[in-house]
C-alpha cells in the first residue's frame, strides 16, 4: 500500500491575524467551561486540568503537523530526508508519535531509521575509531515536531502579543485564561512596553493567590487541621505544575 507523496507544507497560520482568532476562539471556550478545574483531591489519579492556552495550541499544531506527516507523506524524498538527517523523533514527540496509531506510517518511516541506523553502526564498527569520534559522528538535526513545536510557540506567543491592544484578549486573561510562567515572559518580551507591564502586572497577581492556595495546602496538611474543609485550594497543586513550567 503506498502513501501519496507531496511537497511538504506545514498547513498553519503564517500571520498573527488567524492566530490570535485561534487564541481567542481557545479562550471563549474556556470562558463558558463551567468549572475550568475539578475537584480532584485528595484522588490519587488527578482528573484532566486545562493547560496554558498556548501551550495547548502549540501541541495542537505538532499534533496535526505529525497527522500530516504520516498521512500524506511518508514517502516524499524531503520529509524523509528530514526525518533520517534527525535520526527519528525525541523521546516526547515519540510518545506522540505513536499516539496517532498510525501502524503502516510508523513501519515505512522506521524500517527506514532502522535500516539507516544499522548501516551506520555497521560502518562505524569498521572502522579504528574512539569512542569519542563516534560521539561527535552522532550529533543530529533537530527533531522535526521540534521544529513544528518551536515555530508554533513562536507564532502564537507573537499573535498574543499583537492582541494585547484588544479588549477581548484581556477579558480572556483576565476572566478564565491561564497562561503558564514560561509563556508570560515570552509574550511580554514581545509586547509593547505598556501591555508587558500590564499583563505581568495581572499574571503576578493571579500567581500570588495560586501561592495562597498552595500554602494553605500546606497548612491543611498539618495534623492539627486535618479535619478542616477543604475550599478552592484543593487543586493548588496541579495549577502550580500546570503554571509554573520551565522556560
Amino acid at each position: 500500500m503506498s502513501r501519496r507523496v507531496a511537497p511538504d507544507h506545514r498547513a498553519a497560520p503564517t500571520t498573527p491575524e488567524p492566530a490570535l482568532f485561534e487564541i481567542l476562539e481557545l479562550i471563549a471556550s474556556v470562558t463558558a467551561a463551567a468549572s475550568p478545574y475539578l475537584p480532584v483531591f485528595p484522588s490519587p489519579r488527578p482528573d484532566p486540568v486545562p493547560a496554558c492556552i498556548l501551550c495547548s495550541l502549540v501541541t495542537r499544531a505538532v499534533t496535526r503537523g505529525i497527522r500530516a506527516l504520516f498521512a500524506e507523506f511518508v514517502n516524499d524524498p524531503e520529509s524523509r530526508l528530514r526525518i533520517r538527517s534527525a535520526h527519528g523523533f525525541c523521546r516526547e514527540h515519540t510518545r506522540l508519535v505513536a499516539s496517532t496509531g498510525d501502524v503502516l506510517g510508523v513501519a515505512i518511516l522506521y524500517a527506514d531509521l532502522a535500516d539507516q541506523t544499522v548501516e551506520r553502526w555497521q560502518r562505524d564498527a569498521a572502522s579504528p575509531a574512539s569512542s569519542r569520534w563516534l560521539g561527535s559522528r552522532s550529533r543530529t538535526a533537530p527533531c522535526p515536531a521540534c521544529d513544528l513545536e518551536t515555530e508554533g510557540d513562536s507564532r502564537y506567543c507573537g499573535a498574543l502579543a499583537a492582541g494585547l491592544g484588544e479588549e477581548a484578549v484581556w477579558n480572556g486573561l483576565e476572566e478564565s485564561a491561564i497562561l503558564c510562567a514560561a509563556h508570560v515572559g515570552k509574550v511580554a518580551a514581545l509586547a509593547k512596553r505598556e501591555h508587558a507591564g500590564k499583563l505581568l502586572s495581572l499574571e503576578a497577581e493571579k500567581l500570588h493567590k495560586l501561592s495562597e492556595d498552595l500554602h494553605e495546602t500546606i497548612r491543611k496538611h498539618d495534623y492539627r487541621y486535618r479535619n478542616e474543609e477543604w475550599g478552592p485550594e484543593r487543586d493548588a497543586w496541579l495549577r502550580a505544575l500546570d503554571r509554573l513550567t520551565k522556560p
